[in-house]
């Protein structure tokens, strides 16, 4: 047996790895990647360098050692050497030991010398494996995401490739924390709940066995979750008396499992849990599985019953989908359905009809169908799935089924590897407590490090404006229940009264099929083909299209034209004889309005306009009875209060009517004479200021002459 020095094992206990600059470790992967990639193939290159890293993962020295040896002699001392690990390591050591090792890994300009100048301390965290694979793996990803910006779908080779993303080990420990750690100490063990933990668990009357208690990352990429799990568990199995040895056996035989698509993930995965366990003099085979042997394209979302059929390893990773843990946390793919292929996207209609808008809300609910009846789930998953109403169903069910005790939401670039804003939350089942706890970082410009400091600052009872707590029960008052866990109770309950859409009519407006065609500026067109008001016999009409952001008056830019009733629209098709244009909306042109550009800038602003316009599909309208219930409705909707609200309804750059005829409307006071003066004054100064410039119709001389 190989020793190995008990201060070898660091624990994710501490914050050291948090500071750590992975950046150049990932630098070192991709250009290794590219060195080693002339004269070998793929799979030749990759398992070359990641054994050089899982080596110095282990036994640092030993590369030194190799590199001490004559040039002719390394690659023999090197095969040497992982076949001696193999035995106590396994996985990465032992997979695909058959392939050759790229010549080029030990020039005295090669990989390993280039590793040997790297600080020894980035190998003595337990992420390095896991940013090494991704960093050679980057340039492949990056290849994978332009063919997914050109609408192609994914093979089933590319999945695990396109949607592993490497989790933080900071956001690891607060998932742990607030689902494992909580969990225990629920159940009466006195446990190290860690410095990113959001508070106490209710106790329980209930104290399982340690080797009853099981926890499970179907998604596990290279086991950074288990890894730190396994401290967890090491601590607590210590607590019970264990010995060092029997407690890491006992980790791996029965608490901990794992599951991924990626065999060179898993792989990877099996080395760092047996280098932990070897730490105590421990043997046992970690319950890690790679998927692609079972159910190369559904993974984890495959049916249990199927692969226990197939028989062999298949059928022990369909028992292992039968079963109930005490524990999921799992950082899941990321895919949108237009980029399933077609196997995977009947799977999911077939199977998650009500979560198939992307891949991580399937995951999600296989992830809470598989959770005990007193169990914890963590994710970290784009954060979407609050907001959108596609992911409406998903959110029903975790109100009803769970507790959404802690959640922190990330700013929309802080994760440099993500391209969708991310969150990450914990929540537990039963549901008792409705009541949890937000760390609402979405405005902190800076990176993953700003964000963790801001987090333990907020934990530590400073910066409480980030912090703030809210009651799943007032979500469900909103349309669709998104996760509006910041506007606090009065705002939210808001929504349980009368809706814009109950008072007036809200309208898209006419789709001419050919804008350049039957649009123009105002100005390119004659006067005297320009109707002032509807019934004129003119060819050319005042139309309202959006624009840019504005406020009360403004972004009256065109004219389309209208002639004979909009004759040539109305019956404008293409080769076929298929309508091309959607004359809607007709009934509502030429009436006062309000009116909003269905693409915003983020932020909704509203506009007034008179009789004398259309509108279009852009140009999307409210249209109150009277001139007070304009003013009324001109001011609410440019009211802070309701910009909040509809970023709720519609976190995106989109402002559909629909998204505006939900917004809560409070009843109208008796007495609206200085408020409605005062929506008059803002649209007077509004409209003073569009006919400033030469391009409105209504200018008359510069404001500085």
């Amino acid at each position: 047996m190989i020793n190995i020095k008990a201060d070898a094992a660091v624990s994710a206990f501490g914050n050291c790895e948090d500071v750590m600059d992975y950046s150049q470790l990932k630098r070192f992967a991709a250009a290794a990647r590219s060195g080693l990639m002339s004269g070998n193939d793929e799979e030749t290159a990759y398992y070359g360098f990641m054994r050089l890293c899982a080596l110095a993962f282990v036994s640092y020295d030993s590369i030194r050692e190799i590199m001490e040896e004559p040039q002719e002699l390394r690659i023999a001392a090197f095969k040497e050497k992982c076949r001696q690990l193999s035995a106590v390591y396994g996985g990465i050591f032992l997979q695909h030991s058959e392939l050759p090792v790229p010549e080029q890994l030990f020039d005295e300009d090669g990989a390993a010398a280039r590793l040997t100048a790297l600080p020894r301390e980035i190998f003595r965290m337990e992420g390095a494996l896991g940013w090494a694979h991704q960093g050679f793996n980057s340039p492949y990803r990056e290849e994978i995401a332009v063919g997914l910006k050109n609408s192609k779908r994914l093979e089933a080779e590319k999945i695990a490739a396109a949607t592993q993303l490497f989790t933080p080990m900071w956001i690891v420990r607060y998932m742990v924390q607030n689902t494992l750690c909580r969990y225990l100490e629920a159940h009466g063990y006195d446990i190290s709940r860690g410095e990113l933990s959001f508070g106490d668990g209710e106790p329980s009357a209930e104290k399982l066995p340690p080797e009853e208690i099981t926890f499970m990352d179907p998604c596990m990429g290279s086991g950074n979750v288990l890894i730190y799990a396994f401290d967890v568990f090491m601590e607590l199995y210590r607590r019970c008396g264990y010995t060092d040895k029997t407690a890491a056996e006992s980790i791996l035989r029965y608490n901990l499992f794992g599951l991924e698509l990626d065999e060179r993930a898993c792989a990877l995965a099996e080395t760092a849990l047996r280098r932990k366990a070897a730490v105590f003099g421990a043997e046992a085979e970690p319950m890690v599985y790679e998927l692609s042997g079972a159910d190369p394209v559904l993974g984890s979302l495959a049916d249990s019953g199927d692969l226990i059929a197939k028989g062999g390893k298949s059928a022990v990773i369909g028992r292992l989908l039968q079963k109930k843990y005490t524990v999921i946390v799992t950082n899941p793919p990321y895919l949108g359905r237009p980029a399933m292929n077609k196997e995977l996207s009947d799977h999911v209609r077939r199977r998650f009809a009500d979560y198939g808008a992307d891949l991580f809300s399937v995951f999600m609910a296989r992830c809470m169908d598989m959770c005990a009846d007193d169990g914890q789930l963590g994710f970290l998953a784009p954060a979407t799935w609050l907001f959108l109403q596609s992911y409406e169903k998903l959110r029903l069910r975790i109100y009803s089924e769970y507790e959404l005790q802690t959640l922190i939401h990330f700013e929309y670039s802080a994760f440099e590897d993500a391209t969708v804003p991310l969150c990450t939350f914990t929540m537990g089942s039963p549901r008792k407590n409705t009541v949890g706890t937000y760390l609402r970082l979405a405005e902190l410009k800076g990176d993953m490090e700003k964000q963790r400091q801001m987090v333990l600052s907020v934990l530590s009872g400073e910066n409480m404006e980030y912090r703030f707590e809210a009651d799943t029960e007032d979500f469900l008052t909103i349309p669709s229940a998104p996760a509006a866990y910041w506007l606090g109770r009065k705002l939210l309950r808001a929504f349980s009264g009368q809706t814009l859409g109950e008072i007036i009519h809200v309208r898209e407006g006419l789709i001419t099929g050919d804008n350049d065609r039957f649009l123009r500026r105002w100005y390119e067109v004659s006067s005297e083909k320009t109707a002032s008001a509807a019934g004129e016999k003119k060819k050319w009409y005042w139309l309202n299209k959006g624009g840019d952001y504005r406020k009360w008056y403004g972004n009256r830019d065109y004219v389309v034209n209208w002639e004979n009733d909009g004759y040539e629209i109305k019956n404008f098709r293409d080769c076929r004889g298929k309508l091309r244009s959607r004359p809607q909306g007709l009934a509502y042109n030429f009436r006062p309005s309000v009116s909003w550009s269905q693409i915003t800038s983020g932020k909704l602003s509203v506009r007034f306009f008179d009789d004398s316009f259309m509108f279009n599909v852009a140009g999307t309208s409210a249209f109150p009875n009277d001139e007070k219930e304009l003013l009324y409705i001109l001011g609410l909707l440019n009211s802070k209060a309701v910009t909040e609200l509809s970023a709720v309804l519609n976190p995106t750059m989109n402002m559909n009517p629909g998204d505006i005829a939900r917004l809560p409307v409070p009843p109208r006071p008796e007495d609206m004479g200085e408020y409605e003066d005062l929506i008059r004054e803002n649209v007077a100064i509004c409209r003073e200021d569009w006919d400033s410039f030469e391009t409105s119709d209504g200018f008359e001389r510069h404001p500085l002459i």
